[in-house]
């Protein structure tokens, strides 16, 4: 799944460049870095330049010169986690790159932490940002479902755009909910960790589902078709159709 691939990544994406005019000599990258980690630990509450700058070796003004702002300089902090997440999943979006994923976290599990705590603080606070986060999250989540079911590695859906819907933004909220599942868990503040422990389940119910018969399925698919007779009728390829890509 895109949602899953993407937190259990490391960084290898190749992103496409942010916006914002960085110059080639680094400064650019080392303050969008020192910046996701600023706004993943702290949150966007209160200014941080003077931090950023600090942790990325620059002064405020370089930051001005180079981004504008520190509202511009949010703005590409998310273009580059968005894009990151996004170009990272695409190219990963299979059996064998799910299989590089995992050796890619064994050889070095914090190396995704930074920009998925990212992704968590922007839904949390609900950044204007956090709706287009969540929109692609779900956009690119079903397109990987539609091409699943079309080539037979994933199950018929009556509903792929719910579901990736209901994919996306369960997963996100794995994130945005780390502290409870810990203490749940028993685990300490470790998201590396949880992530870990949820990944079989995971797993395990993308792959067997739960129920050992479709009772439950039949009762609620009949109970829906009842109430929604004309759903399918109205929907449009792309937004909620039923059918899967030809």
């Amino acid at each position: 799944m895109f949602v899953q691939s993407a937190l259990l990544a490391e960084d290898r994406t190749g992103a496409a460049p942010l916006s914002g005019g960085q110059g080639g000599d680094g400064a650019g990258t080392r303050i969008r870095d020192a910046a996701v980690s600023h706004y993943a630990t702290v949150g966007f509450g209160r200014p941080g330049l003077d931090e950023i700058a600090h942790a990325a070796g620059v002064t405020t003004n370089e930051i001005v010169e180079l981004f504008g702002s520190e509202e511009e300089l949010r703005q590409a902090c998310d273009d580059y986690v968005l894009q990151a997440l996004v170009g990272w999943a695409r190219e990963k979006a299979t059996l064998e790159g799910m299989g590089e994923v995992m050796r890619s976290y064994q050889a070095d599990p914090g190396s995704y932490q930074a920009q998925i705590s990212y992704l968590g603080r922007v839904v949390a606070e609900n950044t204007p940002a956090a709706a287009r986060f969540i929109d692609v999250l779900t956009d690119e989540s079903e397109t990987i479902i539609r091409a699943g079911i079309s080539d037979g590695t994933m199950r018929p859906s009556d509903d792929p755009r719910a579901l990736a819907v209901l994919t996306a933004t369960m997963v996100v909220g794995l994130i945005t909910m780390g502290p409870h599942i810990e203490r749940t868990l028993g685990l300490p503040a470790s998201q590396q960790q949880m992530l870990l422990r949820l990944a079989l389940p995971a797993l395990e119910l993308y792959t067997h589902g739960l129920y050992t018969n479709d009772s439950y399925l039949r009762l609620v698919r009949n109970a829906v078709s009842a109430l929604q007779p004309e759903r399918h009728e109205r929907e449009t390829p792309g937004t909620g159709s039923s059918e899967a890509p030809a």
